[in-house]
């Protein structure tokens, strides 16, 4: 009888306690667009020459890094692949703008 109890209780607390040791993939996955976002902002920055909105957006990348990295382990294990993933953001950012300079006519 004591094992049906602690077989139900364990099944009631389980799942619980799984939920918590496994980040969820959608934070992840939030984290990391919301700093290729932000890392539009800082050329946006740089190219108004706004200094204190450039250092206050990298300092709210630094935080968002931190944070993704504490919850996410793929990306505090791999540093590299994340900063080529950043680097391909950026890059498709600037092929965006050329090509709306390019088929507007040079509107945008």
């Amino acid at each position: 009888m004591r094992l049906v109890v602690i077989v139900i209780i364990s099944c009631f607390l389980a799942p619980p306690a799984f939920a918590k040791s496994e980040p969820r993939r959608r934070e992840c996955h939030r984290l990391t667009s919301q700093i290729a976002r932000y890392e539009g902002d800082v050329e946006l920055a740089r190219e108004r020459g706004n200094e204190l909105w450039e250092s206050a957006t990298l300092e709210h990348i630094e935080r968002l890094s931190q944070r993704r990295a504490g919850r996410c382990s793929q990306y505090a294990e791999d540093k590299t692949a994340a900063m080529r993933m950043r680097q391909f953001g950026q890059m498709l950012g600037k092929a965006a703008k050329l090509a709306a300079k390019y088929f507007t006519s040079g509107a945008f």
